[in-house]
């Protein structure tokens, strides 16, 4: 009885947090129907990680930039991950592992798609928005993490949170979540450079 208890709070808070935000089943816009979408056309969680060698030029990165990384097959668009470069060569992300940690920007060569953004921003809210997340650094990762609140975080919600708190919002809809790809589009955001890399 007792291995019930969990899936079912599970399920509820589920239920609940559905009814609550009912809205977006009407909006086809909403990031749950991208997922939705992909999961139908065989593509499941973060794609198909390897090693594409996309060789990238990361000259002119500025603190406060967004790198975005995607592997083919991702149920959620063209990017499955975001950092925020902070200088240095290292940029701060999110990992179910780690929590919010910063890394060396290299890894992103491996991803098959990337594109670096520059926020088009004062410096001084790009130097604001890195702070942010500094100060945040080990707070606790989770993947699916909501808009709203700031115990649990993704790699896309890190960096949202970190310019609404300079008064950008890189997303605006009513969504629950962010994708990273919505980063891409977003008027405050312009592209630096971008590659794609075939899938062999």
């Amino acid at each position: 009885m007792r291995l019930l208890v969990f899936p079912l709070i599970g399920l509820l808070l589920l239920m609940a947090i559905g009814w609550e935000n009912r809205e977006l089943f009407n909006d086809r816009q909403a990031i749950m129907y991208m997922y939705i979408d992909g999961v139908k056309a065989g593509e499941l969680g973060y794609g198909i990680e390897g090693n594409y060698s996309n060789s990238i030029s990361f000259a002119d990165l500025e603190p406060g930039d967004i790198v975005l990384g995607g592997y083919p097959n991702c149920a959620y668009g063209r990017f499955s991950h975001a950092g925020l470069y902070i200088g240095d060569g290292k940029v701060i992300e999110s990992y179910i592992d780690q929590g919010i940690t910063v890394q060396s920007l290299d890894h992103y060569w491996n991803y098959s798609e990337i594109c670096l953004l520059r926020v088009n921003v004062s410096q001084l809210k790009k130097q604001k928005a890195v702070q942010y997340l500094q100060s945040h650094l080990g707070n606790v990762f989770y993947p699916v993490a909501f808009k709203s609140g700031d115990r649990i975080w993704n790699c896309t919600k890190t960096i949202w949170k970190a310019y609404m708190e300079q008064g950008v919002s890189l997303q605006d809809s009513n969504d629950l979540w962010i994708s990273p790809e919505q980063f891409y589009y977003s008027p405050y955001t312009s592209v630096i450079r971008e590659k794609s890399v075939k899938w062999q």
